[in-house]
């Protein structure tokens, strides 16, 4: 594959701003109101949207404020290349991308985009595929074994600017990703999770790496590890390279936290506008689809954070988000909402299914964890009990008198 990119198109750098917004937009669901028949319907469904204007806000701000702890460990990092330091970035790459997956059930509600935002690549969708894009080709951004300048760092004849990276962002192929978490997971990790700080030293290529490229890399597969990585070049560019893709990420997240702000976003306004039952049924259907469709047919068969060897941990906390919607800690400033509001008839029984259930959740995510990232049998585990939740998230609509729609 050649991964070295010398033509690219130049596109306009996405704006946080949005442009005009349809006044009268609720979420895109139909109630019948002759099925929906809660107890005390108006105050229980009023409570639930209430919490979930809330804790969307706060959660995806959450996202955002950890995007910003991430740039901060990794100026750190740049400052003083260290194995310590390099680990510290890590550690806040692992902590945002869990404070992002556990609000990403909030993207599945049904709420139309404008149309000028689609027009100017800057809707919802689109500013999903610059934050989160997996799996992605790692050659594509940097070097990999036996292609020592391969990628957008080694390629000189591509500007590094904003601009840039935007446009090359699924140049030709989807994995072709050069902005979002897992780009700078590739950065941060390598091709296979042994990144050296010394990568990132501040300092210029050297004389003897100028080469004939095709003779490096048959000779690259040869050379023990520290004689390859004294092929590494490019140190000032991979510099800028992540400095960018941090900074756009951090633009991209506030983006859409701009939409959810209670007293103007546009998300927000929509909810807000609409009917407590049509968030109701949104926020069910909206766990439904996140359940079938990312966890079950999209990350239990593939690994979303294979660089770090960490993709349990984004099952885990895509989990959390909907735990939290569904059953909110008691100290929790918006406590007030979740199940325990909804349900009145045998409430306590099924809340300790959903515990139980989470819990059962819990220990097959450790126990894939603690074995091989492609054990089938943890993963299997997995996946049946996302199952049994999905059947159990069903059940409980049928309790509140929410039909649901068929799962593809």
């Amino acid at each position: 594959m050649n991964f070295l990119r010398c033509t690219f198109i130049l596109i306009s750098l996405l704006g946080l701003s949005a442009c005009s917004q349809p006044d009268q937009a609720t979420v895109d669901v139909q109630i019948d109101h002759k099925q929906l028949n809660l107890q005390n319907s108006a105050g229980d469904t009023s409570a639930f949207s209430s919490y979930l204007e809330l804790k969307v806000y706060s959660d995806v701000s959450l996202a955002t404020h950890k995007a910003q702890e991430l740039d901060a460990k990794l100026s750190a990092f740049l400052y003083s290349t260290t194995e310590d330091t390099l680990a510290d970035a890590q550690n806040a790459w692992r902590s945002a991308y869990d404070a992002y997956l556990s609000a990403l059930i909030y993207s599945r509600l049904p709420i139309n985009d404008p149309s000028e935002w689609l027009k100017k690549g800057i809707s919802q969708q689109q500013t999903l595929l610059l934050i989160d894009s997996w799996p992605i080709e790692g050659g594509y951004i940097d070097y990999v074994d036996g292609y020592p300048f391969s990628g957008i760092v080694n390629d000189l004849a591509l500007p590094l600017t904003a601009d840039s990276l935007i446009s090359q962002h699924g140049f030709a192929d989807p994995s072709y990703v050069s902005l979002g978490f897992h780009a700078l997971e590739f950065m941060l990790w390598g091709e296979d999770g042994q990144r050296s700080p010394k990568d990132f030293l501040a300092k210029d290529n050297t004389a003897s790496a100028v080469i004939n490229d095709d003779i490096l890399k048959e000779d690259s597969k040869t050379l023990a590890v520290n004689e390859r990585h004294d092929l590494v070049q490019n140190h000032h560019r991979r510099r800028q390279y992540v400095q960018l893709v941090s900074d756009q990420l951090q633009k991209n997240l506030q983006r859409l936290q701009s939409r959810w702000e209670p007293s103007n976003g546009y998300y927000a306004s929509v909810l807000q506008r609409s009917e407590p039952e049509q968030v109701l049924r949104a926020s069910f259907i909206a766990t439904q689809n996140l359940i079938s469709d990312e966890l079950l047919n999209k990350r239990l068969n593939g690994n979303s954070s294979a660089f770090s060897n960490t993709s349990w941990a984004d099952i885990s906390a895509i989990i959390n988000g909907i735990r939290l919607l569904y059953l909110p800690e008691q100290s929790s400033e918006h406590d007030g909402g979740g199940l325990q509001r909804l349900l009145h008839d045998n409430k306590h029984a099924v809340i300790e299914e959903w515990q139980h259930l989470f819990e059962a959740i819990d220990t097959s995510i450790v126990q894939w964890q603690q074995a091989d990232a492609e054990d089938k049998v943890s993963r299997q585990q997995c996946r049946q009990h996302l199952i049994e939740l999905l059947s159990l998230l069903k059940r409980t609509a049928g309790m509140l008198n929410i039909k649901m729609p068929a799962i593809d």
